[in-house]
This record gives structure tokens, sequence and C-alpha cells, in this order.
């Protein structure tokens, strides 16, 4: 497939043509189905429609392989690709609309054709590279269409390199050699499934010349500065790519990733996964699902009203400050559980089942987790989500933030009413540091799917536990 590499994206180029050409002829014809049938013989593609559509292609043609459209995408997520496919085919249409407009022929097109035509293109567009992901995908995963690398390093760092490499079959990557690895009492070609072991890196050049190698990846400490430079220079000249893995895993990282601020390449330490589109596409989430959850428990909110009332003299709700995102202080709402003055002596206590200064009703709600519901409104108001961390009261979070490994970092989103570690029973009187663990990789490893998991699984297991109170 390599060595036909321009044919293959020709054959794509031409693919792409064609399926916004059909979509075109194809929304014409859905979009005029009714006329069809009350006019005989009406079958044919207006002239007008037929110059446009011609016109999109040419446009598809010329935008496409701006925005990278036909580039190798092997190691990139097919996300990625999907937004550059987006952004490339929203700005043909856009072009097409300020066509229209100088031209002031708009008005002559059917609405719904034009709406039709380009979400169904883009359907196909899509539709398109998903089945030639898989395909490509189970091509690589049983043996064809591979590439061949080197890996120039050391240490544990190289063997971890080595093995995810090696494990990650769909990216289709056989390490043919391992130069300089030196790492004490483990056989690398018995180990990592690697061909060659080579103690010389003067020998690299060679090797990859005569071998063909397609990727050198250069797993050196930091402190190796001469070596990689060295390295780097020995396969000046080469057809090869070069990809340096930075000797980062011996930190504790949070949802690494590597961007560009001001021209300069920036390797993020700690940052979040619910950022820039999945901030939006998570609150709206939270704006939705919390108003229909509201919805439906308000009867059973104005009931768990009227019990506060009658168990105890006081306000229905009970507030709270809490940190929230960013380390940013809220009042959080809850059910009053306890008489009015319960803390006036004890000031903030960590809840424990010894814990004795609830009402009789209120215990029921803490149990039930029903004294939760009022923070609904907190993520109608945008202060908390539905999932996340749960919060901590400012002076629980000062206490901890210097005892527990990486507390703070739970601040990076939004709290939560609820979250993956009371899903799994990591709440109340609880070990604080397994609780953070599981936080974190809630954090590094958020979905929209995985929301939909701990909403499903708070109903059926977290409502009510043992470790609530």
């Amino acid at each position: 497939m390599r060595g036909h590499a321009r044919l293959l994206k020709f054959v794509l180029r031409i693919t792409d043509w064609a399926l916004v050409f059909l979509a075109g002829v194809a929304a014409y014809y859905f979009s005029n189905a009714h006329d069809f049938y009350l006019v005989k013989g009406q079958t044919d593609l207006p002239l007008a429609y037929a110059q446009v559509i011609i016109l999109t292609v040419i446009l598809v043609a010329a935008i496409f392989p701006a925005f990278s459209i036909y580039r190798v995408w092997r190691d990139t997520s097919i996300f990625t690709e999907i937004r550059q496919l987006t952004i490339a085919w929203c700005l043909v249409a856009l072009l097409l609309s300020v066509v229209a407009f100088m031209t002031k022929t708009g008005e002559e097109f059917s609405r719904s054709w034009m709406l039709t035509w380009f979400v169904g293109a883009w359907s196909l567009l899509i539709g398109f590279r998903l089945i030639l992901r898989l395909s490509l995908r189970w091509l690589r995963a049983s043996g064809f269409n591979r590439r061949h690398a080197v890996i120039v390093g050391t240490g544990n760092h190289a063997i971890e390199v080595a093995n995810r490499l090696n494990r990650t079959t769909w990216f289709g990557l056989d390490i043919a050699a391992i130069f300089g690895a030196a790492t004490e009492g483990i056989s690398f070609a018995d180990e990592l499934n690697v061909g060659t072991r080579i103690s010389d890196i003067g020998l690299l050049r060679d090797f990859v010349e005569t071998k063909k190698i397609d990727q050198v990846w250069i797993v050196l400490p930091h402190n190796e500065e001469d070596a990689i430079k060295k390295v780097i220079e020995s396969l000046t000249g080469l057809n090869v790519e070069i990809r340096y893995v930075p000797d980062i895993f011996e930190y504790q990282l949070l949802n690494h990733s590597l961007t560009e601020v001001a021209g300069l390449p920036v390797v993020n330490i700690s940052y979040t996964a619910i950022d820039g589109t999945n901030r939006t596409l998570k609150s709206v989430e939270d704006y939705v699902l919390a108003s229909v959850f509201l919805v439906l428990a308000g009867p059973l909110m104005l009931l768990i009203a009227i019990g506060v009332k009658l168990s105890s003299p006081g306000p229905v709700f009970y507030r709270q400050r809490r940190v929230g995102w960013n380390s940013v202080e809220f009042t959080m709402y809850k059910f009053r559980s306890m008489p009015v003055a319960a803390e006036d002596e004890s000031g903030p206590v960590w809840a424990s089942k010894i814990d004795n200064r609830a009402t009789r009703f209120g215990t029921f709600l803490r149990r039930t987790s029903l004294d939760e519901l009022p923070q609904l409104f907190n993520v109608i108001q945008g202060k908390m989500s539905l999932i996340g961390p749960r919060p901590e009261r400012p002076h629980f979070v000062e206490k901890y933030k210097d005892e527990i490994p990486r507390y703070m970092k739970k601040h990076l989103v939004k709290a939560g009413l609820t979250g993956w570690a009371q899903v799994h029973g990591w709440r109340g009187d609880t070990c604080l540091h397994t609780r953070i663990e599981y936080d974190l990789y809630y954090i590094e490893n958020w979905s929209i799917w995985l929301d939909i998991k701990i909403i499903i699984m708070t109903v059926f297991r977290g409502l009510v536990h043992k470790n609530a109170y």
C-alpha cells in the first residue's frame, strides 16, 4: 500500500468528489419526491442544480487538500480527522452561500434540498472515513500494511515505549531493533518481541538505510542532549520519520498533551480532558439532564420539603460553602438533615457513622442520598456538574491539600452531584487516598459515555449505600 500511496490518495479524492455529487443529486430527488408523484415525467435534474453541484465538487477538490484531508492519519485520532473534515466542508458551504448572495441566485434553490444535501454529504464523508479506518486497523492487526521502526534508548523508558507500541496492534508498527538498550536482567528480544538489540548507536544509519526503516523513535533521557543531537544528525538525508518521546513517565501526569503556544511546543503536564469542545458538550449534558431530573423529581422534592419542615423547626434547605472548579468557593444546597444549630459548638465535622446530629427524617434522607437532590439547582446555575468529584468544605480542603498527593487536581473540573468514586462506594468515612485516585481516573478518562454509565450506576448502586451517612 505504501508503494501505491499516490494512487490511493487520488482514489480517496475521487471518492469524496463522487460522494458529494451523488449526495447532491439524491438530496434533490428526496426533497422533491412529492412533486414527482404529482407531475409524471418530471425526473430530470434542473441545469441550475447540476451547475451548483459541479461547482461544489470543484470547491471540495480545491479546499480539502488545504486542510490536509488526504494526509496520512495513521497515528492521529479519528475525531481529529472528523473535525478537520467538518471544518473544510463548512467552509465549502460558506463559500457557496457567499456566491449565492453575490449572484442573488439563492432564492432559485430549495432550502430543504440544500439542508438535506449538506447533512447527507457530511454523513457520507464521515461514514466513508470510519469504514476506511476500521478496514485499515483490521489489515494492520492482521499483519498487512505495517511500518518498520527502531527505538534508540536505554532503561525502563525504552521498555515502556516498546511495550506500548507492541500492544497497539492497530497502529501497525513492527520494532526491527533497539539501539543502545542496556537494561540489566532483561532480554529485549525475548520480552519485547524485538528482532535485534544493537548496543552501538554508530551503526544506526546503515541499519536504517539497508533495512528500509520507516520510523526512528528516540527514547533517551533529557540529560542525553548530545546523544539525541548525534542521532538526529546521523539520519540527515534519509527518508525516515524521526520521533522523540520525552521521558515523562516518571511524573504523576494528568491527561498530559502536546500543544503549541506562541509558536513554542508545550507539554501540558497537568491538563483536564473536559476542556474546549468537551466542556461545551458536558455543559449541554448538565443543563438538559438536570432540567429533566428536576421535572421528574419535583413532586418527590415537594414531599421531602414538607417532611423536613415537620421533622424540626428551621429552613427546608441547608446552605454550605464548598470548593469547586478552579478552587473557587460556591454555596451548595442540600435538604436540611440536622437541627439548625447543630454545628454551632462542633464546627465542621467529617461525616461518619458515629455522627448522631441528624434528625430521624434527616437520617433517612442521608441513607438514601435524597438530601443531595437540591444540588440540581447548583447544576442549573453552572456551579456544579451532574458528574464529577464531590466538593469539600474549605476547612477540609486546607487540611488535606498538603496531606493527600494530587488532592487539588480534582478541582480541574466542576464538582459533581455524583461521581466515579461514589458509585464504587468511596464516600463518607472511607479512604480519601483511594477516593482521589477514582476522581482523577474520571477526569483523565472523561467521556459522555462514562457520564451515562455513572448515572445508571448511581440509580442502582449509588443512592442507597452502606457508606452513605
